[in-house]
């Protein structure tokens, strides 16, 4: 469907609303998952599944930890921002999945413009690499996520 960032490109909430309509557990934005190792808070941007609570007067979810998969959309408007991130992302969704025991980890590279790095991101060999650090992360493209995501 259209998209108000660039062409071919879902923003969050678009992202948001296909799996809403799509998929049959619970989807939510922004939540709270935890904190990081270095004791700040992890905000995912979409969590499937699993169980979550918001406090009165907040407006973001905080996960019970109780299972579900993170979501990471990833988005490379200027060059060099989002691609250099793209290891560390792995590494602090494995920490919070071996912390606080959700099943998996996506990051999603959404979009074409800005990526120099993307092929190579999606590529065997990196994947591989990645699996070592994050064996329960994987990584794709949001073509690849849409399709895969559609079929639950």
């Amino acid at each position: 469907f259209p998209s108000h960032d660039s062409p071919g490109t879902l923003n969050e909430k678009e992202i948001e609303k296909f799996l809403v309509e799509n998929f049959s557990q619970t989807v939510k934005c922004q939540v709270n998952v935890g904190k990081k190792r270095n004791d700040s808070l992890h905000i995912v941007d979409i969590l499937i599944g699993g169980e979550t609570h918001t406090p009165k007067g907040k407006k973001r979810p905080i996960s019970n930890h109780k299972g579900g998969k993170l979501i990471s959309l990833k988005y490379q408007e200027v060059a060099g921002t989002a691609e250099n991130k793209i290891v560390f992302e792995v590494m602090i969704l494995q920490d919070s999945i071996d912390d606080y025991g959700y099943e998996s980890a996506v990051i999603v590279l959404c979009g074409d413009n800005g990526w120099t790095w993307k092929e190579e991101y999606l590529s065997e060999r990196f994947k591989k690499r990645m699996k070592l650090l994050g064996p329960n992360v994987n990584i794709m493209s949001q073509e690849e996520f849409l399709l895969e995501y559609s079929k639950r």
